[in-house]
């Protein structure tokens, strides 16, 4: 059985309810970057913020699998990025109180990852999360997501 707050974060992260989702947010909660080690987001304001982006640039957000016990639970979900699919773990970790106080983001695969990352730098300065010059660092790994894609596309194929 899921606790509370996995079950109300779940619901809420597929309909895409910002309000629902910060209600199950530890007052210190800490989200670590899926793109870079470079920064983390720290407070129940940047951590809606990066998934208010984040819903901007994503579409058929769906939740296939919630496992785990105790304080750790992942969520397993698909959704579309434009044109790619994209999947994602989000790693859940519950404070005392039984609010989420820890989320872990992994991305797969690279393309899409890649993509995001071209994408979300923008949205995170429209909401003030990220300096605006995140918008030249997003813009910088568009080349990158364009070789990724290629390779993906084009080589990977002829391997098997």
């Amino acid at each position: 059985m899921n606790p509370t707050t996995i079950s109300r974060w779940t619901d809420a992260d597929r309909s895409g309810d910002l309000a629902a989702m910060r209600a199950c947010l530890a007052p210190d909660v800490h989200l670590i970057s899926p793109l870079t080690d470079g920064f983390s987001f720290r407070g129940p304001d940047e951590v809606i913020a990066v998934f208010e982006a984040a819903f901007v640039l994503l579409d058929d957000i769906v939740i296939h699998r919630v496992t785990g016990a105790d304080r750790d639970w992942v969520l397993h979900g698909r959704n579309r990025l434009g044109a790619q699919n994209l999947e994602e773990i989000q790693w859940l970790r519950l404070d005392e109180a039984g609010l989420i106080s820890e989320i872990t983001l992994f991305i797969r695969p690279m393309p899409a990852a890649v993509l995001l990352l071209g994408r979300i730098g923008p949205e995170l300065a429209a909401r003030g999360v990220l300096r605006p010059v995140a918008r030249g660092a997003s813009g910088a790994a568009r080349p990158l997501g364009w070789i990724v894609r290629g390779v993906e596309k084009f080589l990977m194929p002829r391997l098997r």
